[in-house]
This record gives structure tokens, sequence and C-alpha cells, in this order.
């Protein structure tokens, strides 16, 4: 693992604290599963989308509505359901679908464009609008033209990803520059990717000066697989030395990647294409460096290589370290981390040290404390200067954060984990017999043979936990404090305690005494009056 792997992994756990209704929209996604399930059993197969739903029988899917009835004869090949999306495949074409069928016509699109299309999947409008449903400033005819010049590119790019490469040349000459510059990000990557396999592997079937001024019309338009395509062959097989800068000059300004970031610094620091800017090329390796993208280190390698050879004619401190030291092993906008065999030190970017030299890896750090790994494989947390946040050693370390203003560590020593503050003093004693981070759901912990999923810090003694669902609290000793008998719960700002219950929202204190009943449809915490507002809708029978 890399030297700051684990805390950027632990930084992902951290799950937002928002008191903005306890997510309905889950409640609703939930029914709509059920409702997709029920229509399993009557259907080889359903799926949720928007208001509506698509069946499939027989092996065509269709538009149906919540009790099955089927609103569409498109006889659909397949869907695929995005989060706010759907692409289906019609005659063998793709469409994309934001909105649900509704008043006989659904708005579908192809390549950027769209067109309102009855229930049998004829357009019943031009191709003349946005997903939106504005019409756009563009004629049908032009409109029509980019759509059947993206489907030839497609073809054409499944042929050479066939290895058949003869239709690449009348490809290029088919294609305006205007049209071009329109192509979405699928047919652009697509076209920059035809062309520049077609020239590897069967050069005389494409024609590449062509090709470049198509490479310049669809970099707007084109994705990281587009670009880092051309980026490979700008690198090895590239015509014009200065379009190949250009090019990637233009990645840099406006499309950055770590691709781009490390060609230009090549570019730079050969002088090959361009003339040579060594302080030019240190800032491309270092953005790299800074934005942990080195995963193989080969940017480390590079700065270290220039700050060695020039010393401090460029990037004074940084390199005066760095031909002082072994290795500048990272550093950032706060911390340079030095190596000289196993001696490592930390300085500023005043130089001044923030933790002295010592045999020790560093595995993380926040703001204000640095986690240390030592020959025990164990580890230490300790305050710039070096004096320990937390005294002794520990077998392994989390960090519980869920964006409050600061984080507790979770700490494991013999067998057991426990809670510590910021300040480093200890929030448990060290009583849990487990504790699980998750990176795309809440963390967990383990007493007892209970295991509760966690929903906040330890909170003036006291977590929100749930298990199997039913919320309440336990206290520092890993006791029930609020029992779980509730669907939801978070902590206000004032301590108190907001529950879903039923359906519907209540507050109770921390010992769990009713302060409002469950009865409100909606509840927000109003940061500008710091007060929880609540409201009930009235519902009335026709």
């Amino acid at each position: 693992m890399t030297i700051f792997n684990r805390f950027l992994m632990i930084l992902g756990l951290f799950i937002s604290f928002n008191l903005n209704a306890f997510c309905q929209e889950d409640d609703e996604e939930d029914a709509n599963d059920k409702i997709a399930e029920q229509l399993r059993q009557m259907y080889d197969d359903a799926a949720h989308f928007d208001d509506v739903f698509f069946v499939k029988k027989d092996g065509v899917w269709e538009f149906a509505n919540e009790y099955g009835k089927i609103l569409t004869n498109m006889r659909i090949e397949s869907v695929e359901v995005a989060y706010v999306s759907a692409e289906l495949t019609i005659n063998g074409k793709k469409y994309t679908v934001y909105s649900p069928f509704e008043d006989d016509r659904v708005l579908m699109g192809r390549y950027g464009y769209y067109a309102y299309m009855d229930k049998n999947g004829n357009a019943v409008t031009p191709y003349m609008y946005d997903s939106d449903g504005d019409k756009i400033n563009i004629t049908p005819e032009k409109a029509s033209a980019i759509i059947n010049t993206s489907d030839q590119v497609m073809k054409v790019y499944q042929e050479v990803e066939q290895g058949r490469y003869t239709s690449v040349k009348a490809l290029e000459k088919s294609i305006s520059l205007d049209q071009a510059e329109k192509f979405t990000s699928d047919v652009a990557d697509s076209l920059l990717t035809l062309l520049c396999k077609t020239h590897e592997k069967s050069p005389k079937n494409v024609d590449m000066k062509i090709a470049e001024d198509l490479f310049e019309a669809t970099l707007a338009n084109c994705g990281v697989l587009g670009n880092e395509i051309v980026l490979d062959y700008y690198e090895t097989n590239g015509l014009d030395k200065q379009k190949r800068f250009d090019y990637v000059k233009e990645l840099v300004d406006n499309y950055p990647t770590t691709h781009s970031h490390m060609l230009m610094g090549d570019f730079l620091a050969e002088g090959a294409i361009c003339p040579k800017d060594i302080q030019g090329a240190i800032n491309s390796y270092k953005t790299v460096v800074m934005n942990d993208s080195d995963e193989d280190g080969v940017a480390h390698d590079k700065l270290a290589e220039l700050w060695k050879k020039y010393g401090t004619r460029y990037d004074n401190l940084v390199g005066k370290l760095c031909a002082e030291n072994e290795k500048v092993e990272y550093f950032d906008d706060e911390n340079i981390i030095l190596t000289n065999g196993k001696q490592k030190m930390v300085v500023d970017d005043q130089q001044q040290v923030v933790l002295p030299k010592g045999d020790y890896e560093i595995v993380g750090y926040t703001g204000y404390v640095f986690f240390l790994l030592d020959d025990s494989s164990e580890y230490q947390l300790v305050k710039k200067g070096g004096e320990p946040l937390v005294n002794g050693k520990f077998e392994d370390y989390f960090i519980l954060s869920l964006d409050m203003d600061e984080p507790q560590f979770v700490l494991k020593k013999n067998g057991k984990w426990g809670f510590y503050g910021a300040d480093g003093k200890p929030v448990t004693s060290m009583i849990f017999d487990d504790y699980e981070p998750e990176m795309l759901d809440e963390p967990s912990l383990e007493i007892n043979g209970e295991k509760y999923s966690v929903h906040s810090l330890f909170i003036d003694g006291m977590m929100v936990v749930d298990k199997e669902g039913a919320y309440g609290c336990i206290d520092t000793n890993g006791k029930v404090a609020v029992p779980l008998d509730y669907d939801q719960m978070k902590f206000t700002p004032k301590g108190n305690l907001v529950v879903l219950k039923g359906g519907k929202y209540g507050v109770i204190d921390r010992n769990g005494n009713e302060l409002l009943p469950c009865k409100y449809d909606y509840m927000e915490y109003d940061e500008d009056e710091g007060k929880l507002k609540a409201t009930i809708e009235d519902t009335v029978d026709i």
C-alpha cells in the first residue's frame, strides 16, 4: 500500500451528516423496487425508470405502468437503466431516454439530438430538441446528417476493432469538420481510436493529414478514452511536432489527465519538439504527484532526476532538499518528507522541522496528526513535533469523521477496539470486539456478539447505530441507551434526536423521552434560525 493510499481509503469512508428530511427518496425507491419485483412475476423481467417501468416478454421490452399495463409497441431489444436515463436499442440503433412515456409519446435521443416518438417507436417530430424537450438551434437536416455520420463512425469503429481497416479512408473524407465538432464524446472517442489504430496497424488505409484536423475538431468533445489513445499516438507516431505539442498543451489546460501532464513534462524536459523548460517540466511532474496519481512513482523519479541534475537552479527549496538528502519521498502544499536510508524527517514549506529524524514509515496524516508505522508493524499517532497524540502503540487504526468538524480515531490494541477524540483523550475503553470500515456503506462495530452499523460519532457519550434496520443509540460502554425502535435517527445540532417511525418524523431527547410525536411528514434543521422545522401535509379524500 503506497504511503497515502490507506489515508485516502479512509477519507472515502466519510459519510455526510445532513438533517434535511430523512431520504424520503430512499423510501420511494424501495417501493418501486417492490413493484418491479411484482412485475417480474408477470413478465420475464422488469426495471424501474422514473415514473414508469420497463417489462420484458418473449425477448422484447416495452414501457409499462405500475400495474403492468403495457403502454407501447416499440419492440425494444435491450434496456440499460442508469441513474437518470435509460439506453434503449431498437432495430439495432441506440436511443437515450430521460423522461418516461406519457401523453402517448416519449422524447428519445440519438447522439445528443432528440425527437418525440409515438408508442410504436416512430418519430412524430424531427430531431430538433435537447434532452429537456427544448428546441435547439440546428436544422433538422443538419441534425439528421450528424446522426447518420455518427452511425457510420460507430460502424467503422466496430470494423477496426475486428481488424478490418479498409473503410477508414472513405469515412474520413465523409466527415466535415463542422460535424466533427458536434460529435458526442462516445462518437469522438470512437473516431480517434479507429484513426490511431488504423495508423498503427494499417497506415495506408488512413490519411493522417485529414486525421490531424479531425483530432483538433473533436478535442473539445472527446472523453478520457479518446484523449488517452491520441496521447499514445502523439507519443510514438505523431507526424507534426508542433501539433503534438499544441494538442498536449490544450489537454493540460482544458482536460488535464495524468498522462497529459507526464507527456508535457517529458516534452519540456527534452526540448525536442518545443523549447526546453526545466521549471515547466518540474511543475508538470509535481502536478501528478500533488494529485496523488503517481501510482508507479515515475513522476517522483523524474523529479528527483531533475532536482539532482539542476540542484537549486529550479524549485529552490525542494531542489536544495533533494540535493542534500537521498530522496524526497513525498511533498504537498504543507509538508515535505525526506528519506536517508531508514531515517525519515518531515519539514514544512518554510523548511522548519515538523517531525524529527526517526526510523519510521509515515502511512498518512491529517492537518495535525501523523500516523507512523514502526518495524514491529504497530502504529503510533503523533502530533507535529513528534509528541504522541495518544500514548502507546496500536495494531490498527481508522479515522471516523462522518463529515463532522473533528474526527474520532478508532484504535485497536490487544485485539480490542476503542474510540479516541481529536484531542487524543479516550472516548471509550478498548471494549469493542470488531470494527469494520466500509467503502460504500456505514462502518460497523461489534460488542458481545451484537453487531451495529454506525451512523454518528460518539456525541456526549452516545452514538446512533442500527441493527438490521432498527435505529437507536449505544453509550460508551456499548450498552443500548435509546431502544432500537426507530426506522431512522440522527442527532440535531442541539443534541436531541430526530427520529422516523411509521413513515412520520418526531423528536426525542437523549434519554428516549418524546419531545415531538412522530406525526410530521417532513423535518429539517434551519441553520440560519437555529431551529428544527417540521411540517404536516394534509391529505384530503375525494
